[in-house]
């Protein structure tokens, strides 16, 4: 469309290639009477006036303004050309290579080495990127262009995000090239990390590995659903021979919970150097083998030792049919192997020394991977090994290795069940169905408050796990104590809240509240009413007409259900979530409209205060009385602070008199 025009310093010569946001050419810029070749990007016309797509657009020119890396093509210049309807470019470095995705489209898949050299040189681009705060958003072979000499470079950072400003997209919004997109991005998470970018470095190996994405689907949304449901196959089973430590990282990579993906690309660019050493080593092993004999001898060395001789003497009998003469026997104490047998003795001595000397630091080193490591999977693949040799002992490291390895295999089929519940999927490949049946009863209850039934459930779980022979094993012991602990936790929690509610009270101490804090919400909830509230402290006072503390039950449910929202969905908050669900109820209405009753309530309240403050104020010893004045009207004034119906405030405002006047 626009081949042959200048667009500022720069010479349109070819289109390279056409797609929604715009096209890219190649230009050629006039630099001291020498033509240089750039990447032209040009906005689509009818984006012009689009203000999301410039501005996506001018993000793009900032971010490679910040980013300069021998792999990541280089920003050359971004400007307009014309007056009237000027249309924006971007200038970059042109790159005389191919994208990797008409490459795969040559030859269906590349060689496991090619691809690790490939996915090193990405690595440190997206290093660089962010440590810069940028995350790419959109990794995919046709954004990844490869020179004729083989080198990697990084393209199109038109979606990519930077942490540091606000997003162009909004929340619950997804972007990118759905094939390649993470479990989060196809969630429309709002906050992206770098590590959605190594999900899709994950889909992009396998796709190099074998010839095929890890996961096919006729649309979108059944592609999303893939992403954040299903797992994905292993490269090896399309190509035995990729390398099983590679095969690894890209399961490791294709990790649905993010939180279990490597730590950082350049973790990852570490783990491909590694591959890379042991593929070599175990090379190296093989040849040396192959070649033992024939390395013993000198090059220049024509002379044959006995055994070739010998060899040679009895390939020359059998081709000519003649029998070989029988060489004299040397003597037995003469024979080498005879002379070199004190030596040998000396030299096993030394090695079984050695063996029972560094014992203890090999049970150590494997314990320490086993207690320190960082992915499930290498905890317990590190575990068994351990447990194998020394699982027999009773000493205390083996004891630890062996709890170690219980909660990690519990953490993951918590994950896995938490997941599946999440998202409604009941059915699950490899796993106890009955003991998954009870279990999923026991978060349907849970979910619901009945805690009572959960319990059971989880009861019914447990006495199901001597016959559990999948792949969690006694993860599931692991699993049903930790939520029938956090059951009962419930209980002991709402005492203790009672007890530091009374202490506070008893020894007039400040309330501080904070809507982030589960223990705080929780609190707030019991002052409202919720299991009672607060015991008020008796005041030996038998006329007295302040005996119970504000019963608000349906702002206590409200607040309830803003402790559920909090706490859903994350396992160490898991027992304030459920004492929050099973006090709202399970008929709670968000949306019903009670402050009408709230003021009625609220002034009865205050009025009963009123009067018994003045009653009290008359007494010669009405010390725990007026405590226990005091404490009603300012437990009045705390809970009722945040109301935005102007009668409950006016109420709240003379409260907050009165309180003043009791202090006095």
């Amino acid at each position: 469309m626009y081949v042959g025009q200048r667009f500022g310093p720069f010479t349109i010569e070819k289109e390279l290639g056409s797609g929604a946001m715009g096209a890219v050419y190649r230009a050629s810029l006039d630099r001291d009477g020498k033509q240089v070749q750039v990447a032209l990007k040009v906005i689509a016309l009818g984006l012009q006036g689009n203000d999301t797509a410039m501005a996506r657009f001018t993000r793009e020119a900032e971010i490679l303004k910040q980013l300069k890396h021998p792999h990541i093509v280089r920003f050359i210049g971004a400007g307009k050309q014309g007056r009237t309807n000027p249309v924006h470019f971007i200038a970059m470095e042109f790159v005389e290579g191919e994208s990797l995705d008409r490459v795969l489209a040559r030859r269906t898949r590349l060689g496991w080495e090619e691809v690790v050299d490939y996915a090193k040189q990405l690595c440190s681009a997206l290093q660089h990127a962010h440590d810069k705060g940028i995350i790419h958003r959109d990794l995919k072979p046709s954004n990844l262009m490869v020179t004729t000499g083989g080198k990697l470079k990084l393209t199109d950072f038109g979606i990519a995000k930077d942490t540091d400003v606000t997003a162009l997209t909004g929340a619950n919004s997804t972007i990118g090239t759905a094939a390649y997109m993470s479990p989060e991005q196809c969630r429309g998470e709002k906050h992206l990390s770098a590590k959605s970018d190594l999900y899709s470095l994950g889909v992009v190996l396998f796709e190099l590995l074998t010839g095929r994405k890890p996961f096919v689907a006729e649309t979108t949304v059944d592609m999303f659903m893939k992403h954040v449901q299903d797992t994905p196959p292993r490269p090896t089973k399309f190509i035995p021979d990729v390398p099983v430590w590679l095969d690894n990282l890209v399961m490791f990579l294709l990790e649905k919970d993010k939180s279990i993906r490597p730590m950082d690309a350049a973790t990852v660019g570490k783990m491909l150097e590694d591959i890379e050493t042991k593929m070599q080593n175990q090379q190296s092993a093989g040849v040396e083998a192959a070649t033992a004999r024939k390395a013993d001898r000198r090059l220049n060395d024509a002379t044959l030792d006995e055994q070739d001789k010998e060899a040679a003497r009895s390939l020359k009998a059998a081709k000519t049919g003649k029998k070989l003469k029988k060489k004299k026997a040397t003597p037995l104490l003469e024979r080498q192997w005879v002379r070199a047998m004190p030596a040998i003795l000396a030299v096993l001595g030394l090695l079984g020394g050695a063996y029972y000397l560094f014992k203890p630091a090999g049970q150590q080193s494997l314990a320490d991977t086993v207690l320190k490591g960082d992915s499930p999977d290498a905890i317990i693949k590190a575990g068994e090994a351990y447990l194998a040799k020394y699982g027999s002992s009773t000493d205390e490291l083996t004891q630890t290795v062996k709890k170690k390895v219980r909660e990690t295999r519990g953490r993951q089929l918590e994950r896995v069940l938490d997941n599946r519940f999440r998202n409604k999927r009941p059915l699950t490949e490899n796993t106890d169905e009955q003991a998954f049946e009870a279990a999923w009863r026991a978060m349907e209850a849970e979910e619901k408050g009945e805690l009572k039934r959960a319990a059971d459930n989880w009861a019914t779980v447990k006495a199901r796990e001597p016959e559990i022979k999948d792949q969690y094993l006694e993860g599931w012991s692991w699993l049903v104590e930790s939520r029938q602990q956090q059951i009962a936790d419930v209980e002991k929690k709402i005492a203790t809240i009672r007890d530091s509610l009374r202490d506070m009270e008893v020894n007039e101490k400040p309330w501080k509240f904070d809507a982030n804090d589960p223990e705080s919400l929780a609190k707030y909830a019991i002052r409202l009413g919720i299991e009672g509230g607060a015991l008020p402290v008796p005041s030996n006072d038998p006329d007295s007409k302040n005996a119970a503390p504000i019963k608000d039950e349906a702002k206590g449910r409200r607040i309830l259900d803003d402790l559920a929202k909090l706490t859903k969905d994350k396992s160490d908050l898991r027992m304030w979530h459920l004492f929050a669900v099973s006090r709202r109820g399970a008929n709670y209405d968000p949306k019903k409209d009670d402050s009408k009753v709230r003021q009625e309530t609220l002034a009865k309240q205050l009025a009963t205060i009123r009067i018994e403050w003045d009653r009290v104020t008359k007494l010669s010893d009405a010390g725990p009385a007026k405590r226990d004045c005091w404490n009603r009207c300012r437990e009045l004034v705390e809970c009722y602070e945040d109301e935005s119906d102007d009668e409950i405030k006016k109420i709240v405002a003379e409260a907050k008199k009165l309180l003043g006047t009791m202090k006095a």
